[in-house]
């Protein structure tokens, strides 16, 4: 492929974006979801890159991904009763020791 080519291709954006148009007094419009910090978080644990990631405020949506990665890297999730389930608004992803330790952390603070 002609390099000019791709150049021509990818320097403009479509639809246009104007942001001289928009008011700095209008708030932004709130996501359905957590954002992209959850999928982060829960990838950090699956890389091992952290040992712990605790999602509080979550939606099933937010969470529901997430399960089968960090399961599949050995990892551990549960909502903070201990319980499979991501309609709590709660995940905790670790890795299996620490994950039953944070879990009775959070039961001994109730």
């Amino acid at each position: 492929m002609n390099e000019n080519v791709w150049n021509t291709q990818v320097a403009q954006t479509i639809p246009t974006l104007d942001w001289s148009r928009t008011d700095p007094g209008t708030p932004l419009p709130r996501k359905p979801s957590a954002g992209s910090g959850t999928c982060h978080g829960g990838l950090l644990v699956a890389t091992g890159q952290v040992d712990a990631f605790l999602l509080m405020g979550a939606g099933p949506w937010d969470i529901a991904a997430l399960v089968p990665i960090v399961e599949e890297a050995k990892g551990v999730f549960s909502d903070l009763t201990g319980q499979r389930r991501i309609d709590t608004g709660t995940a905790l992803f670790a890795g299996p020791g620490l994950h039953d330790q944070l879990l009775n952390l959070a039961a001994s603070a109730h």
